[in-house]
């Protein structure tokens, strides 16, 4: 008896080794990375330009690696420029079409799209950033080719991360706002995975390590990207001076104020930290939207003029 009780014992112990090494890990980094899911944005349910009587165009177009992205073009009478708006994970461009009648009242044009992946896009998966960013540059590219003057991208979230990486890469973006972004996926992922062990029973019998780092192994193999280049620090340290805004909540759980410091250390001079009294992530704009508008003013006023032919210039 004794005997099949300690077989017994090892079966169970073995079985609950698989469970918190293997397939959690696994179920976790395909989550992030496969399913497609859309978080109940009632706040913004049915909100389109037109809700605040601005004109808009639906567009299509792709990215470099021709995922289809779809979007909402929003015209601004003799526009000073163009504003690339990009929202957060598991959010759709909805997220942020209240910040549109600001930017037609500034004399900016705006382009909401869906990231891949998300909405009515196109593509499979989501990478945080290391392909999105390739979303941002196509979204900035069609700006240009539909008004003359400077692009700037504004993005929340993951959106705010691929607003960085594509301004790294692509110069002649005269202008970044990045609100609540994560400092990297390795860190993020080891970030939420202790958040979350709060709310999840089943969790909180997993070890953050070496869990985390199995999950960012899985996120890269099931994305089909390299996880270490989701380093958005090392990107801001990539925008050569260019203004750059970065935004957080003073008590977002997920995304601590702390990262916008670091951010903006990494950046450089030019650039501006703005925290807002809250805890919610990704809700500065709602949470202190005079002092939001009164920073995203003042980088567009500075982003004037700084034409792809002087950005590239200066690079």
């Amino acid at each position: 008896m004794r005997v099949w009780l300690r077989r017994l014992a090892v079966l169970l112990l073995a079985a609950l080794v698989l469970f918190v090494f293997g397939w959690v890990p696994y179920f976790l980094g395909g989550l992030a990375t496969a399913r497609r899911f859309r978080f109940p944005d009632r706040e913004n349910a049915g909100v389109t330009p037109a809700s605040f009587g601005l004109a808009y165009e639906d567009v299509a177009f792709r990215s470099a690696d021709g995922v289809e992205l779809r979007g909402w073009w929003v015209p601004a009478p003799k526009a000073k420029g163009s504003v690339v708006l990009i929202h957060g994970l598991n959010r759709s461009r909805l997220e942020m079409a209240r910040k549109v009648p600001f930017l037609n009242a500034q004399g900016w044009n705006a382009l909401l799209f869906d990231l891949r992946h998300h909405g009515e896009s196109g593509g499979d998966r989501t990478t945080f950033g290391a392909q999105e960013k390739e979303d941002v540059k196509a979204a900035a590219r069609l700006a240009r080719e539909r008004s003359p003057g400077s692009v700037v991208v504004w993005g929340v979230s993951l959106g705010g991360a691929s607003a960085v990486f594509a301004a790294a890469e692509d110069p002649t973006v005269a202008g970044i706002v990045c609100d609540s972004s994560f400092r990297s996926l390795r860190d993020t992922v080891g970030h939420h995975l202790r958040l979350f062990r709060r709310y999840r029973w089943w969790l909180r019998v997993v070890p953050s390590w070496p869990v985390a780092s199995e999950v960012v192994f899985w996120i890269g193999r099931r994305g089909g990207f390299d996880p270490d280049g989701v380093d958005v620090r090392a990107a801001a340290g990539r925008l050569n001076g260019r203004p750059v805004l970065f935004v957080a909540n003073s008590e977002d759980p997920r995304m601590p104020k702390e990262i916008a410091f670091e951010l903006q250390a990494a950046a450089g001079p030019a650039a501006e930290v703005l925290v807002v009294p809250g805890r919610s992530h990704g809700g500065a704009w709602r949470d202190g939207t005079a002092a939001y508008e009164t920073a995203v003013a003042a980088l567009l006023e500075a982003a004037r003029g700084v034409t792809a032919a002087t950005r590239v210039a200066a690079h």
